[in-house]
């Protein structure tokens, strides 16, 4: 809501969720909430807060990683596709990545994040000094659990399974190797027998509202594998990888499907990027699906006049 504004004094409007079904929204605090406490609950991330002078463990250091870049990727995005080049590829990945962060430690995310990667938090690094680190995880002293858990409606196991779930996917297990968390996106877009589309869509004055969860599903098939992330107030992106023989599964025959996959193999780019300026039906269906799919409440830069 005040983009010229130092970073400690930025603000977003916050909406409570007052009639899901008819996209009904109560603005909380009309002069809006700082941006830096926002979506922010107390040690969330820390796993070992011993107390005194020592240092507590969090996971602080592995995040910054990927926020850093962001904004310029952002800005570099729709600056590219406002100027008519396709060459966004690195944007598109880098965004990807850092808003699938986003949804992996968002705290109001946490049982479908367990669902998304079953299993990844009962595995053992094979580093003893890694596995040590990890097991603090679990005997760490947490004050703070208790009290997060019955706020987020989770269970003690719920929350150490999820970071631990947080350590296997960003705690690199080896020298000069990518983490696993960056190994799946690697896979994802790598994979030339999937159709991969990115579609951005860039509004002059229209605003674009933030789940609560940093996240909505693009798409409600299951067959596909999809999320629509915020990119700012006036932008958001929708991202879909698919099977091409489940998307014409009973519409092509087998060898029109075969020709399909030979094709996408033989593609120059990975991703299909389709850019739309000031599309009213997409924003609303987005929008919707922010409503639809957030936690307890959404956020925007402007107080009145969203599109649903």
């Amino acid at each position: 809501m005040n983009p010229r504004a130092n970073a400690d004094n930025l603000r977003i409007y916050a909406f409570g969720i007052a009639d899901r079904e008819n996209y009904r929204l109560v603005l909380e605090k009309p002069n809006g909430n700082p941006i830096d406490r926002n979506l922010s609950l107390f040690d969330m991330f820390s796993f070992d807060v011993p107390g005194g002078s020592e240092l507590r463990r969090n996971f602080e250091a592995l995040f910054q990683r990927y926020e850093a870049d962001i904004q310029n990727f952002t800005i570099s995005l729709l600056a590219k596709l406002n100027a008519g080049s396709q060459e966004v590829e690195a944007e598109i990945v880098g965004l990807f990545a850092a808003k699938l962060l986003n949804f992996v430690r968002n705290p109001y995310s946490v049982a479908k994040v367990l669902n998304t990667f079953p299993g990844l938090g009962h595995y053992d690094p094979t580093n003893p000094l890694l596995l040590a680190e990890r097991d603090r995880i679990v005997s760490g002293r947490k004050p703070h659990q208790a009290h997060l858990c019955g706020q987020l409606g989770i269970s003690d196991a719920q929350y150490v399974e999820w970071l631990r779930v947080l350590f296997m996917l960003l705690m690199p297990m080896a020298e000069n190797r990518p983490n696993f968390f960056e190994e799946i996106i690697g896979a994802l877009f790598e994979d030339r027998t999937k159709y991969i589309a990115a579609i951005i869509c860039d509004y002059d004055h229209d605003r674009c509202l933030l789940s609560d969860r940093g996240f909505s599903q693009a798409v409600a098939d299951g067959s596909l594998l999809s999320f629509s992330f915020n990119l700012c107030g006036t932008a958001f992106v929708d991202y879909m990888f698919a099977d091409p023989a489940t998307l014409v599964q009973g519409k092509a025959p087998p060898e029109r499907i075969a020709s399909a996959i030979a094709s996408l193999e033989r593609r120059q780019q990975p991703v299909s990027v389709t850019f739309l300026r000031n599309n009213l039906d997409m924003l609303r269906r987005y929008n919707r699906r922010v409503v639809d799919q957030c936690y307890e409440r959404v956020f925007c830069s402007a107080k009145d006049g969203l599109v649903f």
